[in-house]
């Protein structure tokens, strides 16, 4: 039986956690801060909620240095802490592959600077949950998970842990393309997230909202300019049709937009679940890396750069 180490256990980290851990088909162990999620899980096990009721009973530490050896390694903490779990990880021998369903456009290169290139699969996931309280997880939303070589090729490591989740009940599929990937979730996910935590709406608030649709289509292609100038094809995946929505007229493309998934999901932007407790988001480590990218490529994103200043002044607020 393989042996899974998740890191990060929250509204994201604990889906995995929970639906892999309750189909028995792997041994998983969650690591997380020390406190009563981890707490709790040990006692009771990790509860999810939503789409799918289950109790997983799974192996739970606070402290990664009683971790040794394991096959996989999958992150899924805040963008913002991925070099503090990094260096508090990087001593555990991975025998099969290390990945993210991290947010951000640069998380794959930096764990090839800590396992090596050949450790490394890329993973994308647009999947969304909560964690209304200790040891319990809600899951709202199921788009779909993507792992893949970073080279573009086939393997059986990437086919095996594609099938696992697979039994497990996720949307998930390899792909040969996993930059492309990345990038459009990026593309798609960090406008919304933008008026989600300074205009104070939910997901179908903002896709419903023909003004808001126009502002976010307006940022979207801003940021697909980027993925071009970086010879980046963007593709339409999930609920983000960013390839059909960066081409044709804006006026079409705001329709299209309004008809996404999203437009009638029950879903909360994870930056948006951030404000509302009070806690900075991960954009400063997602978002920030892509302005100065632009910047030196000389590529304008005034929308982008405007709203996440916006966001910016308000975390300091917090």
């Amino acid at each position: 039986m393989k042996e899974v180490v998740i890191v990060g256990p929250g509204g994201l980290g604990g889906i995995y956690a929970a639906l892999l851990g309750d189909q028995g088909q792997c041994s998983i162990t969650v690591v997380g801060r020390p406190g009563p999620h981890i707490d709790t899980i040990k006692k009771n096990g990790l509860k999810l909620t939503g789409r799918r009721e289950a109790i997983a009973r799974i192996n739970a530490v606070d402290d990664p240095s009683q971790i040794k050896t394991c096959d996989v390694i999958l992150y899924v903490v805040k963008a913002q802490d991925t070099q503090s779990v990094l260096a508090s990880t990087a001593h555990i021998e991975v025998r099969d592959f290390v990945s993210s369903l991290q947010n951000g456009t640069i998380k794959d290169e930096l764990l090839c600077a800590t396992f090596g290139h050949e450790k490394v699969i890329g993973g994308v996931a647009i999947v969304a949950g909560e964690r209304p309280a200790p040891g319990l997880i809600n899951w709202t939303y199921d788009g779909i998970t993507q792992f893949g070589e970073l080279d573009g090729s086939t393997s059986e490591r990437v086919d095996y842990f594609v099938g696992l989740c697979k039994e497990a009940g996720l949307n998930t599929e390899a792909t040969g393309a996993i930059l492309s990937a990345t990038w459009t979730k990026m593309v798609g996910w960090i406008p919304i997230g933008l008026y989600a935590t300074l205009a104070r709406k939910t997901n179908a608030d903002i896709f419903g909202d023909p003004l808001i649709a126009a502002g976010y289509l307006g940022m979207v292609r801003e940021l697909g300019a980027l993925a071009q100038a970086r010879n980046i094809p963007l593709l339409d995946i999930g609920p983000y049709l960013v390839a059909s929505w960066t081409q044709g007229t804006f006026e079409s493309a705001v329709e299209q937009v309004m008809q996404s998934p999203l437009a009638n999901s029950q879903t909360t932007h994870s930056a948006y679940q951030d404000i509302q407790k009070g806690q900075t988001t991960e954009f400063s480590a997602c978002v920030a890396p892509m302005l100065a990218d632009a910047q030196a490529r000389g590529i304008a994103l005034p929308a982008v750069q405007a709203m996440y200043a916006a966001l910016i002044g308000l975390e300091q607020t917090l």
